[in-house]
């Protein structure tokens, strides 16, 4: 019983704690609102710890920008990841779930078109005409569930909001190239916007997956001094992201 007590209770908030660490050690002077936030998500689950499950989680991002700007209008899907902790409270074939997790997502930007331009304004250096892009990220969804059970099986739709906190970002690898492109055409800190998905939950396993609707735009305006027209390539952009991941619960 004890053992069962440390498990059920201890063992998810050490991991969420270690978890914490490690992102902010990474990246503290970004992280300081972020963690903020996530605490207070995490705080109410003393109220009612014996509704209430949690969970770690780990998957695969495959990302797209969606865009009408012919600045740079050839924007291919790449791969990412997505790793960290949720937790959740089922009533009445109802679940929420909210997660916090750190996400890391790309884009290649593979044509002429975009390496001439960034080269020109940003002072990037590129010698290949594919440009990968990685923005990496907190990123806070909540996903709303309601599914039906088939023998021990739990089948379910989700939906719901996200939050995300942009930490930075690489180009074909290299941070400083992306530091460069960053403060001539600077990328929006937070976005936010909408996903559904669907999942199977079996005893303490969960397969998910999620399509997210990002509703503002990538990068910030950044008017031309002469034309006042917008220069910034990122800003026409919104964020389309696949997501499929495992989780465990506890």
């Amino acid at each position: 019983m004890r053992f069962e007590y440390f498990t059920d209770c201890f063992m998810p908030r050490i991991a969420f704690c270690l978890f914490l660490f490690l992102i902010i050690h990474q990246n503290i002077n970004e992280m300081k609102k972020c963690t903020m936030l996530a605490l207070a998500i995490f705080l109410f689950a003393g109220v009612a710890q014996a509704q209430l499950r949690y969970g770690v989680k780990v998957g695969a991002n495959v990302t797209n920008f969606k865009t009408d700007n012919a600045l740079i209008d050839d924007v291919k899907m790449a791969p990412g990841y997505q790793l960290g902790v949720l937790m959740q409270y089922k009533f009445f074939g109802f679940a929420i779930q909210p997660e916090l997790l750190y996400s890391e997502k790309s884009v290649t930007l593979n044509d002429a078109n975009a390496s001439a331009y960034l080269t020109t304004y940003a002072n990037l250096s590129a010698e290949d005409p594919d440009i990968k892009l990685s923005l990496k990220t907190i990123e806070i969804p909540l996903n709303i569930q309601y599914g039906i059970k088939l023998g021990k099986t739990y089948v379910y739709a989700q939906g719901g909001p996200y939050v995300s906190f942009l930490l930075g970002g690489s180009i074909n690898g290299e941070k400083d190239t992306y530091k460069n492109v960053n403060n001539q055409f600077e990328f929006n800190k937070v976005n936010y916007g909408l996903g559904a998905g669907a999942g199977v939950e079996y005893k303490k396993y969960q397969i998910s997956a999620r399509y997210d609707f990002g509703l503002n735009p990538v990068g910030k305006e950044t008017l031309n001094s002469n034309s006042e027209a917008n220069m910034n390539p990122f800003y026409e952009m919104k964020s389309r992201n696949l997501s499929v991941s495992v989780a465990y619960l506890f």
